[in-house]
């Protein structure tokens, strides 16, 4: 699963990881660690499924929870941290590779099947300002990059929008398209808690705050600067890209 900051991916993997025979690793990445607390695979497995990975290193960590999915019959879900991939930080040296690593890397041992979940990159650009943390694409650069290697890739991509308006008729099709099994617990993931993102933040999202699953009207405060937006970052661009 590969979400762009601020783009509802804290929400979907809230939404997933509330359905049966799911193993769902948050935000973990194979060359940058997210600063979130319970930020590795390990802490991971052991915190919310109670699995004593042996191992050490990324891909022996998966290699371990793929199996362990195999024998139990659930399916592994991997959230990758895009931000560690593509925006520059401490996290990775200041230099990312600009590259869909995660993938890259586990594809060359697994059966993979990857998706994307995206957002108007206006709404992305809007909660960039109003989140606590700072991001550092204020011309959105880092995310016309990463939403390029999607393209470039053919990931199959689903709207945050449609998840919002449409949840079931999205979760049917996501299910579907991954080979999960479609449960409608996904609707009770309120209570779900095993997770980094949002929830880990000192305040949290109007999403998350909203308790359930429905479309967010644009901040108020920014409507009227859309125009705005699209001249001086690549949202204009983006947005052609998504078919938005």
């Amino acid at each position: 699963m590969l979400a762009y900051a601020r783009s509802g991916g804290t929400l979907l993997n809230r939404c997933i990881a509330k359905m049966p025979n799911i193993i769902m690793l948050s935000e973990v990445n194979v060359e940058a660690l997210c600063p979130s607390s319970c930020n590795t695979i390990k802490e991971q497995a052991m915190k919310w499924y109670r699995i004593n990975l042996k191992t050490d290193g990324f891909i022996n960590n998966i290699k371990e929870l793929y199996d362990y999915c195999e024998k139990n019959d659930k399916i592994l879900v991997i959230r990758d941290w895009t931000f560690g991939s593509f925006v520059p930080s401490k996290y990775n040296d200041f230099n990312p590779s600009k590259r869909l690593s995660t993938l890259i890397s586990i594809s060359k041992f697994f059966p993979v099947t990857p998706f994307a979940l995206v957002r108007n990159s206006i709404d992305v650009w809007l909660s960039f300002q109003a989140s606590p943390r700072t991001f550092y694409d204020t011309k959105l650069t880092y995310l016309n990059e990463f939403i390029e290697h999607l393209i470039k890739k053919k990931i199959k991509i689903f709207r945050y929008e449609d998840f919002c308006k449409f949840p079931v008729k999205t979760m049917k099709s996501i299910c579907k398209y991954t080979e999960m099994s479609y449960s409608s617990d996904f609707k009770k993931f309120s209570d779900y808690t095993n997770v980094t993102g949002d929830t880990d933040l000192p305040e949290y999202s109007r999403g998350i705050k909203k308790g359930g699953i429905g479309e967010l009207s644009r901040r108020k405060t920014y409507k009227d600067f859309a125009d705005e937006i699209d001249k001086n970052t690549l949202s204009k661009k983006i947005n052609k890209l998504l078919h938005y």
